[in-house]
This record gives structure tokens, C-alpha cells and sequence, in this order.
């Protein structure tokens, strides 16, 4: 037969092989008959098929065929899974960089989880106004919060008293928010910062310069405070805690400078006021062990002898060992921005001595910077060397530290007063908003400059002075508010979507 397929004639007829009566077909378009014929041609069309099952398996007894695993399963289950788990890391992927059908995004909905009232606060000075919510701060697990309530404003020297108010979950009230214990101060406390691995350990700065750690298993033992006159008096602005690389540089520095011998249980806290300094403090809030001394104090731009820089906060970079070396940066960078819209790169361990004084000038690079005041600056955990900045202008910037202009700027149509980075997104920040309207909060993509459609943000009261997020579980920001008001929202941030080019930003 194979030689007939290039044979171009007419048909070839030959004998059946076949002289059975078939039965009768019927389709919905034709009938068709066919007879028994002795002489005729036919063109048949050959087909293999298999099946796994034999006739013996077919008549198996009942007990044979209850059987568990069924014959075959296995090997079934060897060829198909690997395949099957392909597909579906597959479709993980394509959800990661939103691969939608459709170009509408989705709105998230972020559910109101508490809210706190601290209508018991009496009125500041006997007067009509009230107490305003200073500071916020979560501990590590997100099991409690710590809230710092007092006046915003102050024309001259502060005379109230300072609250911090420490809220914990509590089983027996419904996994709710409960107040568990005040901390008092003789001034107001500007800003609140838990320990991220010892969870009794806060520190606390005043309006009045100090800075305090105590221990909060056992206040009345372990409450150490800075040397009197740090910060020049004035107010503390920020305040942060040396992760473990950058600890070990300033430990080691404080090694060589006293010859002390470093325990096992001492800490970095960094600290900046707003007459101009940063001070680098190595405490120990250990019962047997009581250590509150300065390592190094920074003066910024202290040495070209200009008035002094009003600091409203400051960021150290973040380490990444592993990165690789075309990926590597310095890792003694930290970045300082002023109420008057400046941006001061500096360096831990190279400065300037200033002359009659014990402290050093850091400042290497000043930034192209903005034209109000920095209300936060923060480095990116994704991003070696990325940083951004957000001023109550209602401007946000993207830096890198090899540049002194921005990445980006952006002008946004909301009122700034506080921002903060959403912990395990790469390139999404929370913004507070000073002019409320409704909408307490705003979210944003910094890389492409949209924000992202969230609904619930929302609630009565004032201008919102503080946020915190933590994201040790459930994605959890906590907003503080000048009507002393607390909330507590549930994000889904693993639904927020990303594309190709913001994981990479």
C-alpha cells in the first residue's frame, strides 16, 4: 500500500475483509445504511487504544477491588503531580505580577480592628485643650502598643505632664486591646520606641531633651535616664535602635575609646534633637548591670559654623551581607532631615573634629532637599541605598545615596503629617493625613506614584499626628490622631498587587 500514496489515478477497488451486517447509524444530519456485500470498496481508518485495566481486574472479587491504595494509583500519582505543582507555581507567579484579564484594579478593604477612646485624659493645663496622640510605637510580636498622649505644641518650656499609655491583647477581652499600665513623665514624651528583639525594653524621649529606658517588668528598679543637658534641652525629635551590625561598630568604637569590657546584654540607641546633634548611647537596663553613657555625639554641619540644623528625624541604612558584591553598599550611611526642608547624607565612622568641642561633624553630602519641613525619612529593606522622604508640603522623594538629586518627586493632592513603610511590600508606603476630611490614611505606590485603592481608611476626629505598622502576622497600622483618639486597622497587604518593574525599583 505504501506505494500507492503518490499514485495519482483513479481509485483502486478491492474485496472486503469484512462481510458482517452492521447495524443501523443515525446522525442528526444524514442516514446512512449499510448492507451485507459481497463485491464493493471501503476506506477504514485504524486506531490503537489502550487501557489499564485488564479483564481479570474487571472480575475481580469486591474485596480486591476495596483495595487502598488502588492498583496503579501510585505510579498515576508519580506522573502527574510534578507536573500538576509546576502549574500551580506558575499561577502564583502570574497573580504576583497581576496578570489580570482585567485592567480595573482591585480595592482592598482594610477592616477597622479597634478603636480607642482616651476620653479619661484630663485637659492639659486645667484648660480647654485637649491631649493629643505624640507618638505610637507596636513591640516586636504586635502584642501590645505603646501610646505616648500630650501636648503638640509648646511656645516655650514644657510644664504638662507626659503619659505613655501601654495597651496588650488580652485573651479574656475578646484577643482586644486593653490597658495594662501608664508610664509618667515630668514633661511631655515626644516620641516612644520598643526594643525590636527584648520586649520589656522602651525608650522614650522628652520634650525637655531627655532620653529614658525602662525596663517595664520591673519600672520602679530599672528606669535610667540620659546625663542632664543632652540634646541641649531641646526636644527630642526620633529616636532608633542599632540593629545588630551597626551596634557591633558603635560597641566596638566605645571599646577603643574607654577600655571597657562589652557585656552580653548592651544596647545601641541612637537618638536626635532638634538642636542639631545625634547621640549614640550604649545602655544596659540589666538589674545587676545599670549602663546609660554617650559613645559618640554628632553635631550635623557643625563645622562649616552655621546656625544650628533643627533635626526632624533621621535613618541609618540597612545591612545586607549577603547582597551580592555588584549589589553591595556602604553600610555606615545614615541620612538626617531638618524642619527647614534639608537632607544631610552622613557617615558613622568618617567626620570632622570641631574644634573646642567633643563632638563631630558627619555630614559628607548635602541632598537637593525640600522647600518645607521633612516630617520622616526611611530607608528601603528592599532597596540597597534607596531611600525616601515626605515633607508637609504633601511632596514625597525617592533618593539613592550615589546621587544628590532624586529619583523621583512626587506631588501628591493630600495633606502630609506622618508616612510610614509598609514592612513587607517593596515599594508602598502609609501616608497620615494632616486635613483628615474622612480619610484618615492614604496608601501609595512610590515606584509608579499611584495610590493604591483602599476603602475603610476612614473615621471621624483630627488631624493624624502618628503611625505604626506591624506586620508579625496579620498586617496591623495603628493611627493616633490630635482628638486623642486611637485605631486600629486589619490591611490585606499579600492582596496588594505588583508588576515586574515594581519589585524592582
Amino acid at each position: 500500500m505504501s506505494n500507492l500514496s503518490g499514485y495519482d489515478g483513479e481509485a483502486v477497488g478491492f474485496d472486503s475483509v469484512t462481510l458482517n451486517r452492521r447495524d443501523e447509524t443515525t446522525s442528526s444530519t444524514q442516514t446512512t445504511e449499510f448492507f451485507e456485500s459481497g463485491v464493493g470498496t471501503q476506506t477504514a481508518l485504524t486506531q490503537e487504544s489502550g487501557s489499564l485495566v485488564t479483564p481479570d481486574e474487571l472480575n475481580a472479587q469486591d474485596e480486591i477491588l476495596k483495595e487502598y491504595p488502588p492498583p496503579g494509583l501510585n505510579e498515576f500519582l508519580r506522573k502527574v503531580v510534578p507536573a500538576m505543582l509546576e502549574q500551580l507555581d506558575q499561577n502564583d507567579k502570574e497573580l504576583l505580577y497581576n496578570s489580570s484579564d482585567s485592567d480595573e484594579e482591585e480595592v482592598l478593604n482594610a477592616k477597622l480592628f479597634q478603636e480607642i477612646k482616651l476620653t479619661d485624659l484630663p485637659a492639659i493645663g486645667g484648660g480647654d485643650e485637649s491631649r493629643s496622640v505624640l507618638d505610637l510605637c507596636w513591640s516586636n510580636a504586635g502584642n501590645s502598643l505603646a501610646v505616648s498622649i500630650g501636648r503638640n505644641q509648646h511656645e516655650n518650656w514644657c510644664n504638662d505632664d507626659g503619659l505613655i499609655r501601654i495597651f496588650t491583647v488580652k485573651r479574656t477581652a475578646g484577643d482586644t486591646f486593653v490597658r495594662t499600665l501608664d508610664v509618667t513623665e515630668k514633661s511631655c514624651i515626644s516620641v516612644v520606641k520598643y526594643h525590636p528583639s527584648a520586649a520589656a525594653l522602651l525608650a522614650y524621649g522628652t520634650t525637655s531633651g531627655e532620653v529614658v529606658l525602662c525596663n517595664l517588668r520591673n519600672l520602679d528598679a530599672v528606669l535610667l535616664s540620659s546625663p542632664a543637658g543632652s540634646h541641649g534641652s531641646k526636644r527630642v525629635t526620633a529616636l532608633q535602635w542599632a540593629d545588630a551590625p551597626l551596634a557591633n561598630t558603635f560597641l566596638t568604637m566605645q571599646i577603643i575609646n574607654t577600655g571597657k569590657r562589652r557585656s552580653a546584654t548592651d544596647h545601641i540607641l541612637i537618638s536626635s534633637g532638634s538642636d542639631g546633634t545625634v547621640n549614640v548611647w550604649q545602655v544596659n537596663a540589666n538589674l545587676t548591670i545599670k549602663v546609660f553613657e554617650n559613645v559618640i555625639s554628632y553635631l550635623i554641619n557643625g563645622s562649616r559654623k552655621m546656625a544650628a540644623i533643627d533635626i526632624s528625624c533621621f535613618d541609618f541604612i540597612k545591612s545586607y551581607p549577603l547582597r551580592p558584591s555588584d549589589q553591595k553598599v556602604p553600610d555606615d550611611v545614615f541620612v538626617v532631615g531638618s524642619s527647614t526642608g534639608s537632607l544631610f547624607l552622613c557617615k558613622t565612622r568618617s567626620y570632622q573634629q570641631i574644634v573646642d568641642s567633643k563632638m563631630v561633624d558627619p555630614v559628607y553630602e548635602v541632598l537637593d532637599g525640600h522647600r518645607t519641613c521633612i516630617v520622616d525619612v526611611a530607608f528601603s529593606i528592599h532597596k540597597p541605598g534607596v531611600f525616601i522622604s515626605a515633607s508637609i508640603d504633601s511632596e514625597i522623594r525617592l533618593y539613592d545615596i550615589n546621587q544628590t538629586s532624586p529619583l523621583k518627586v512626587l506631588c501628591l493632592d493630600v495633606p502630609i503629617s506622618c508616612m510610614a513603610w509598609l514592612p513587607n511590600n517593596p515599594c508602598v508606603v502609609i501616608l497620615g493625613l494632616a486635613r483628615p476630611a474622612g480619610q484618615l490614611l492614604k496608601v501609595y505606590n512610590v515606584n509608579s506614584g499611584r495610590a493604591i485603592p483602599v476603602d475603610g481608611l476612614t473615621g471621624p476626629g483630627g488631624s493624624v499626628t502618628a503611625i505604626t505598622v506591624n506586620q508579625s502576622g496579620v498586617c496591623r497600622i495603628a493611627a493616633g490622631d490630635t482628638d486623642s483618639n486611637v485605631r486600629i486597622w486589619e490591611l490585606p497587604s499579600r492582596r496588594i498587587r505588583f508588576s515586574a518593574e515594581d519589585l524592582e525599583f
